[in-house]
């Protein structure tokens, strides 16, 4: 689903309403209405009954004058706080200013008095924010946030107010919210740090802009929805068997890192596919044999002492890699000067499609003009910002402020499919529209997390997924799965074999996703579609 950046959002709008004629009174209408609407839902949820909103002075202070409205015509009681003179207001939101009942709807300047409300509703700044929040408009999100730690519910409109749309940022002061309702598209700077955190649950409403005006603006970033992940899940022949569903090699383990072919062996087998191979050092065989039963562990030769991979694997490697459909290179090789020479090797030879991670890449840093520019075989690389700073020959700070800008000339630079992980992870590839895996958690930086995801990858990739579309089911699998976990155990505790075993549940969810639902407002005589899109993401359609 489509992901706009603040100035994008802006123009579809100015689109919308003065090339396209649908007039600005009628989308501000439905966006204050589907606010109303989750307020009624939590208020509903938690037997509330006082509704407090803060209204600025641009349109999505409108958005919030005509979520009162409505809140008070479900039979709320309802306040409105304005941090603006109303002899300010203009265009839209002067209108709605005008449609509110005085009589019903008490409508008071803000005084920085303490604020007793069941729901709150955050309808300050919006996505026109430049700089930090100043005076007032500080005070006021300062006091929003103190009634939230009392125990009043959040919304905001748009975004919470404070909050980058672009990049996430919160200069000063910004508003911590339990939920927000954007309008149109989701924004950018509601999947990156911290205002993915400020965001809360994340209601995606349409508001009825124009198609023709979509068209006309590039589609620069999406997020994979749930439902598009479920779509490419691989078919399952009811007569297949252990060959029909793929079969894949891992290359993987080292002393002391036998735990990583474990992992991304069994990972593999739990996306779907049929048969794995787990090429790993002889002297490691039986603790890897021991722990992953089900895959078939292949004894390869070794540095003596060393107990890693040697290049005197390579033809044993390629042998095997001819009779499987995918490859993986890299879980706990280590970083041995033969085992980074034999990855080397191994890469520029191979021509079926191979994922490559961990020491995979440690092999590859500083081979961006040998090594990589050979490597012809479809891959998918999935470093984390430091592995990717070491292939680009770039500092950390570098690659976190450019990846978004930068993500997809780097996957042409490395011809591959990148997945760089993180949270969000970031899939770039040449050919694609830029991808934000919306899914995951900080208690899947644990080690062997990443071997996991391999696994999962390497699972799909075997099962005739193209690499771009592996990536995504993977991740986002991956992800699930993490948030599967940390429900169960608390993202504190969890750990990566925690993430592997809630594969299957993340896999059943996949495959038993509840159909779209048509809600019924009647006491508003209105009715709209919801669908939940992703955890703690729904989509709220016309």
């Amino acid at each position: 689903m489509r992901v706009c950046k603040t100035d994008q959002m802006r123009l579809l709008d100015k689109l919308t309403i003065e090339k396209y004629k649908i007039p600005g009174e009628i989308l501000m209408e439905r966006a204050g209405r589907f606010v109303a609407i989750v307020a009624d839902k939590v208020l509903k949820e938690i037997e509330g009954r006082k509704t407090v909103v803060f209204v600025g002075k641009g349109n999505n202070g409108g958005d919030g004058f005509v979520a009162a409205r409505y809140l008070q015509n479900l039979g709320y009681d309802v306040e409105i706080i304005l941090l603006t003179d109303p002899d300010k207001l203009e265009g839209d939101a002067l209108l709605n200013y005008k449609k509110i009942d005085t009589d019903k709807i008490n409508c008071r300047k803000f005084d920085n008095s303490e604020i007793d409300a069941d729901i709150i509703i955050d309808a300050l700044l919006g996505t026109g924010i430049s700089g930090a929040p100043r005076g007032d408009i500080a005070k006021a999100i300062d006091s929003i946030n103190k009634s939230r730690e009392n125990g009043s519910y959040i919304i905001a409109v748009d975004i919470p107010s404070g909050v980058n749309g672009d990049n996430g940022s919160a200069d000063g002061v910004a508003v911590s919210a339990d939920f927000t309702v954007t309008f149109g598209f989701a924004k950018l700077g509601q999947f990156l740090h911290p205002g993915r955190d400020l965001t809360g649950s994340l209601v995606i409403a349409d508001i009825g802009l124009d198609n023709r005006a979509k068209s006309e603006i590039p589609i620069e970033y999406e997020f994979a929805t749930i439902k598009e992940i479920a779509e490419l899940l691989p078919n399952r022949r009811t007569d297949g068997h252990k060959g029909t569903f793929g079969k894949g090699l891992i290359i993987a383990g080292s002393a002391g890192m036998s735990g990583a072919a474990v992992m991304s062996g069994l990972s593999f087998l739990r996306s779907g596919a049929g048969l794995c191979y787990s090429a790993v050092p002889r002297s490691l065989v039986d603790v890897v044999d021991a722990n992953a039963i089900e895959v078939v562990v292949l004894p390869m030769p070794e540095v003596r002492k060393k107990r890693c991979h040697t290049l005197r694997a390579l033809g044993e490697l390629h042998k095997y890699a001819k009779d499987v459909d995918a490859v993986a290179i890299g879980p706990g090789l280590g970083t041995h000067f033969e085992t980074k020479d034999m990855v080397r090797r191994f890469l520029s030879k191979v021509q079926i499609p191979v994922v490559i991670d961990a020491d995979g890449l440690n092999a590859l840093a500083g081979e961006i003009n040998d090594t990589i520019p050979k490597i012809t075989a479809p891959s998918v690389m999935t470093p984390h910002l430091g592995e990717l700073s070491r292939l680009l020959e770039m500092s950390i700070e570098q690659i976190a402020e450019y990846k978004l800008k930068n993500a997809k000339y780097w996957a042409k630079l490395l011809f591959t499919t990148l997945v760089i992980k993180g949270n969000p992870t970031i899939i770039a590839d040449e050919n694609e529209i830029l991808h934000i895996i919306p899914i995951g958690n900080d208690g899947m930086a644990t080690a062997g997390s990443g071997d996991v995801l391999t696994g999962l990858t390497t699972g799909f990739l075997a099962q005739g997924l193209k690499p771009f579309d592996a990536a995504r089911v993977g991740t986002y699998i991956h992800g699930l799965a993490g948030e599967i976990a940390s429900q169960k155990l608390t993202r504190r505790a969890m750990i990566a074999t925690d993430i592997l075993d809630a594969i299957p549940e993340a896999m059943l969810t996949l495959e038993n996703l509840p159909d779209e639902k048509i809600q019924i407002v009647d006491e508003l005589n209105f009715k709209y579609r919801a669908r939940n899109i992703g955890i703690g993401i729904t989509e709220f359609r016309l």
